[in-house]
């Protein structure tokens, strides 16, 4: 009884409390807002789809930017900066020189150069491939402007970034050659395509000179023909009209004769190392121009068992046992397994967009800029791929011939010869 009136008690005091503000005029509880004035915003506003926007500059270089992500994330690609645009006598000058990203540039040194991006908050990184190479930083959007000269200065040469450069080439194709996964790959390219071809050629080559790379940088580390993604961009018009005068005395490639496309021919490498028990084998067919039908491919070997690949101008699958991959890529896929496929390829390229934040972002934009010259970020490409499209272009995958490379105890492995006569 005394617990129920001291509620009433209680009750009756509040509401006459209450009555009393009312009366005032203004109510008894306030906002954060108007109590902590400057804090966040307790309700951020809804995420909002990406919309892209692709302009070419006066210069020659392509930007691609969204508007959408949190941060910005700026990455300038150079699409004939990979290995298959060495000559001979520039082996190794692709790897070396991407070594050579954020070194003394333009009066600046590495120090200075590497001050500004961490004074800024900014996180940079740079990398390299049979076919293109890129430098870029992610930081906040409205540090990245400043930050955007950085990446396409005029490299000095100092020589102790050079014999610096040098010495990260070699180290890293000391590592790769003790690498089984990258041996094989580094052979399977030049199984496919020919050991001397541009593409056939290894990526990890040591012994650059100077030389090298100098006449490699001139031709390939160029403004005009290079892709330029931004990522958290609200403005596209206005990024690229400052990226006009920020951009004004970056280096131009020198014209060169563009190198003829290597032909695909699918033979074999082989590598015998005993102490390898379980050897490591890949077999790689001829793949699609397009990297959606690639990707969709690559998961119907995948939903059949298969551990896949795809990139570079081939697809194919991996592993030890021989017979079970030869299985495996003359079964063909059903219907069922290619709209299964087509899902799959469209969600993990969803998914990828946002997989390590606005840097996965701005790698799409740039392929799909390199690819087809514009940026959709809905997956509508997926969603137009037929069915009978997919069939056929398996079907002239395996009609291409296969390619094999191995690695490892060969002596239970068979000769391309045998397993070629299964595709046939």
């Amino acid at each position: 009884m005394t617990t129920t009136m001291s509620l009433c008690r209680i009750a009756s005091i509040a509401s006459r409390v209450a009555g009393r503000n009312t009366n005032r005029g203004f109510s008894a509880l306030v906002s954060a807002a108007d109590e902590f004035p400057g804090i966040p915003a307790t309700s951020p506003e809804p995420s909002k789809a990406s919309k892209a926007s692709v302009t070419t500059l006066s210069n020659g270089l392509t930007v691609v930017s969204e508007d959408a992500a949190s941060t910005t994330t700026v990455s300038l690609t150079y699409p004939k900066a990979g290995s298959s645009n060495e000559s001979v006598s520039e082996a190794g000058a692709a790897l070396a020189n991407k070594c050579l990203a954020f070194k003394s540039a333009s009066g600046l040194s590495s120090a200075l150069l590497l001050r500004n991006l961490e004074d800024d908050g900014a996180f940079s990184f740079a990398s390299a491939d049979r076919t293109s190479a890129l430098v870029g930083f992610t930081a906040a959007p409205e540090k990245a402007m400043r930050l955007v000269p950085l990446l396409a200065t005029t490299c000095d040469y100092a020589k102790w970034d050079v014999r610096d450069a040098l010495a990260a080439a070699n180290v890293e194709a000391e590592e790769a050659a003790s690498n089984a996964q990258v041996v094989l790959t580094e052979q399977l390219f030049g199984a496919a395509y020919g050991a001397q071809s541009s593409m056939g050629r290894p990526f990890y080559t040591p012994g650059a000179s100077l030389s090298s790379l100098q006449s490699f940088r001139s031709k390939a580390y160029g403004i005009n023909g290079a892709v330029l993604a931004a990522t958290g961009i609200s403005d596209h018009a206005a990024f690229c009209t400052a990226l006009e005068e920020r951009l004004s005395e970056a280096p131009i490639s020198a014209s060169v004769d563009a190198a003829a496309p290597s032909a695909y021919l699918g033979g074999e490498a082989r590598i015998h190392v005993a102490s390898i028990a379980s050897p490591q084998v890949a077999l790689a067919f001829c793949g699609p121009t397009s990297s959606v039908m690639g990707a969709i491919l690559k998961e119907c070997l995948a939903i059949q068992g298969a551990a896949s690949f795809c990139g570079d101008g081939l697809v194919g699958v991996y592993g030890s046992d021989v017979d079970s991959m030869s299985t495996m890529l003359t079964t063909k896929p059903t219907a069922d397994v290619i709209k299964r496929a087509t899902h799959l390829a469209k969600s993990k390229a969803m998914f990828g967009l946002e997989a390590s934040g606005s840097a996965s972002l701005a790698s799409a934009m740039t392929a799909q800029v390199l690819e087809t010259g514009s940026f959709d970020a809905s997956g509508k490409a997926f969603d137009a791929t037929t069915s009978k499209a997919v069939s056929a272009a398996y079907d002239a995958m395996l009609a291409s011939g296969v390619t094999m490379a191995s690695v490892g105890d060969l002596s239970s492995v068979p000769y391309h010869g045998t397993v070629a006569t299964r595709f046939s």
